[in-house]
């Protein structure tokens, strides 16, 4: 993995990656629903190892897109990787 982001971009690609190999996709996906619904404060947070250390970006939205972008990225490739067969 080839990380370019901000610093909360950076551990949120840190704790993705810490905890992401063995998951499925519809793990994934689920994480990322949870992790829209904390973000929006509409939701607990997310059951993700280490997740709680993002927590004070949840007073910044800029930041928001940058937690997420590890767990859409992964989805992404895993429907990529599918669609080649």
């Amino acid at each position: 993995m080839r990380v370019a982001a901000c610093a909360v971009g950076q551990a949120s690609a840190a704790l993705f990656a810490r905890s992401a190999q063995g998951r499925t996709a519809a793990e994934l996906e689920g994480t990322l629903a949870e992790l829209r619904a904390w973000l929006g404060k509409t939701g607990d947070e997310p059951a993700w190892p280490g997740i709680a250390a993002l927590a004070p970006a949840l007073d910044h939205p800029g930041r928001h897109e940058a937690i997420l972008l590890p767990w859409r990225a992964a989805l992404d490739a895993l429907c990529n990787a599918g669609a080649r067969g």
